[in-house]
């Protein structure tokens, strides 16, 4: 337990001014409910409560009324959808979720540096140091907490190296379910810590059939694949992160110190320091920069993805970061646990992460608006389209409030044909198609909703106005009746 307290002491103490708003304000992005991943997050969790409760599913009243696939645009439902059965989604609840991951991560660094032989005090101080690394908060920053859920293999590697091959498959498999790129970086930095072929056949074996009917579904989803996906390595890792320079923002940053003091523990800890320099490499992306927006090189994921082409669809290569530092922690253990002097050097590495505490407090934002704008108005009952609503997503949060069935807002999923690519093009262009309102009516559409949430959509209002007459409440247009 001892082990435990000093990285959550030195989180807690970089987190000390956003702890008081756990149940106050969101953490996350600078408006939470103008940002797409978040949108996507606390949508799914609460269409999955409602389908917990008995009501009609989420996804059946998107694309209505078809209803969507979400492989395609959520390819990592999975705790989203557990949460769903504890209740519609709540600021505290939110919060608590992240602050929940940040804990198992540290837990689970400690645990896999006490796998590889470390004492418990200096596997405490040096996950001291990933507690202290901004980069922990980078998808907190995003509105991505889904994207936290790494302990399922960081205990997984734990037990590869204890010779636990069943355990190891499953925790292996739970962690590519949780999220399909960590599954494949936790393939890839496992390889240096192969020591037994029984017990990798047997965690191999175990791993795929646990995991296979995950990936049939995600594999018959992602035929699908939207048309506007990010560029790989759309976020990444840049060369003045990986030593903590005020080069980059905050979340891109490691601790300044995690990766030369990792170096302590190269004659102890080779194989964790290899397999968290794989992860590091892998974090830099398909080109690696200096800092954001200065290339240097290619990297070397440009060729994994030229060799496994599904690796182009993984835009996030910086994630990789979260299973690399556990691995870089644990070779510091080691290395502390066998140099003359560790326990007084411990206590330094200790201070040195709550020396941290800036950046750690500036890594993201936190008491930001807790619903979604428009949420006060006097929206109607019965499929609505709500045209300005597909940008960020923002017509998820908004159903959350009405609740009611909405045309397919996840644009970049959309057929160009039919009323889906007239409302595509009535957004771009600001004019209708002939005969799009009498084609919506006909659909089971019975309003228009025109909400604008960033500022570009007095055109389009125009247009609404112009041909439906004026709103019957604030933002509400009413669609004719269908004929018979």
């Amino acid at each position: 337990m001892l082990a435990v307290a000093l990285p959550l002491a030195v989180l807690g103490w970089g987190l000390r001014r956003v702890l008081p708003t756990l149940g106050s304000g969101l953490w996350g992005p600078a408006d939470p409910f103008l940002n797409g991943d978040f949108n996507g997050g606390w949508w799914l969790w609460w269409a999955s409560s409602e389908a917990a409760r008995g009501g009609a599913a989420g996804w059946s009243l998107l694309d209505w009324p078809h209803g969507a696939s979400l492989a395609p645009v959520i390819p990592n439902p999975g705790d989203m959808l557990l949460l769903g059965l504890s209740g519609p989604p709540t600021v505290a609840a939110w919060n608590g979720v992240q602050a929940l991951h940040l804990v198992l991560l540290l837990v689970s660094t400690v645990v896999l540096a006490r796998a590889f032989g470390a004492r418990w005090w200096a596997a405490g101080a040096a996950a001291s140091l990933v507690a202290a690394s901004p980069i922990l908060l980078h998808e907190v920053a995003g509105g991505r907490p889904s994207n936290l859920v790494v302990w399922p293999g960081l205990l997984a590697l734990a037990c590869l190296v204890r010779g636990r091959g069943v355990a190891a498959g499953l925790l292996a498999a739970l962690q590519g379910v949780a999220y399909a790129w960590h599954g494949l970086v936790l393939v890839l930095v496992g390889l240096p810590l192969l020591r037994s072929r029984r017990v990798i056949t047997i965690a191999v074996v175990v791993g795929a059939l646990a995991v296979a009917p995950y990936a049939a579904w995600l594999a018959r989803g992602l035929s699908a694949v939207p048309t506007d996906l990010p560029a790989a390595g759309y976020t990444h890792l840049p060369l003045a992160g990986l030593v903590g320079l005020d080069a980059v923002p905050p979340r891109f940053r490691l601790h300044p110190l995690l990766l030369v003091l990792g170096l302590v523990g190269l004659r102890a800890g080779w194989r964790p320091l290899l397999a968290g320099g794989i992860g590091l490499v892998l974090a830099l992306g398909p080109e690696i920069e200096t800092t954001l927006g200065h290339p240097l090189a290619t990297g070397p994921l440009a060729w994994l993805a030229w060799a496994l082409p599904p690796v182009n669809r993984m835009h996030h290569p910086l994630r990789a970061t979260l299973l690399a530092l556990p691995l870089i922690a644990a070779a510091l253990a080691l290395g502390l646990s066998q140099v003359r002097g560790g326990r007084w050097l411990a206590v330094g590495v200790v201070v040195a992460g709550l020396w941290n505490h800036g950046p750690m407090d500036e890594a993201t934002t936190y008491d930001q608006r807790g619903g979604p704008p428009f949420a006060e108005l006097d929206l109607p009952s019965g499929p609505v389209v709500d045209l300005l609503g597909m940008h960020h997503r923002t017509v998820l949060s908004l159903q959350t409030v009405h609740g009611q069935p909405v045309l397919e807002p996840l644009w970049f999923q959309r057929p160009r044909t039919g009323a889906q690519g007239q409302v595509e093009r009535l957004v771009r262009t600001g004019r209708a198609d002939p005969g799009l309102w009498d084609e919506l009516a006909a659909g089971g559409f019975e309003h228009v909703l025109v909400l604008d949430r960033f500022g570009t959509g007095e055109g389009v209002r125009v247009t609404v106005e112009r041909a439906l007459g004026p709103p019957v409440a604030e933002g509400v247009y009413a669609l004719p009746a269908a004929d018979p």
